[in-house]
């Protein structure tokens, strides 16, 4: 597996996989959101390719000031990893972790965090492997602000 970070010219391959992960964000969102990740000093996004020159999975990274469960920042933190669903059970998924940590590392934080849906026991079970500890559970909440 090769991991490259992600360009715009790969748009397409990228949004294919956050649709696949972020099944429930409609098309808007996804381009604003991937134009802000794009743009974004404290972030970094990168595609898993296959030896056959395929994406097959992301990575999305960024660094908060902030997380709950960790002192100090800043923290990386994986916003979302994903891998097409033929090419999981090979060990690449801990690769991606991996990766993620020495970015972070490279930029200077102590610690790194994650998050999962509460009803996604999959992605908890697997972040438990790669050797994350669950702190707690929440339900998180927003509310726009609107125009000042």
């Amino acid at each position: 597996m090769r991991i490259s970070p992600v360009t715009r010219e790969q748009l397409p391959e990228w949004k294919r996989l956050r649709r696949a992960l972020y099944s429930d964000i409609d098309e808007a969102f996804h381009d604003a959101e991937t134009a802000w990740l794009l743009d974004s000093a404290e972030a970094a996004c990168f595609l898993a390719w296959s030896d056959a020159g395929e994406a097959i999975g992301l990575v999305e990274l960024t660094l908060r000031n902030f997380v709950d469960g960790c002192i100090g920042g800043p923290v990386g933190y994986i916003e979302g990893l994903y891998l097409d669903p033929a090419h999981r059970g090979r060990g690449l998924g801990p690769q991606l972790v991996g990766f993620a940590a020495e970015w972070f590392r490279s930029r200077g934080c102590k610690d790194m965090a994650t998050d999962a849906e509460i009803a996604n026991a999959g992605a908890q079970a697997f972040f438990r492997r790669a050797g994350f500890a669950e702190r707690w559970r929440v339900v998180g909440f927003t509310k726009p602000l609107g125009e000042r």
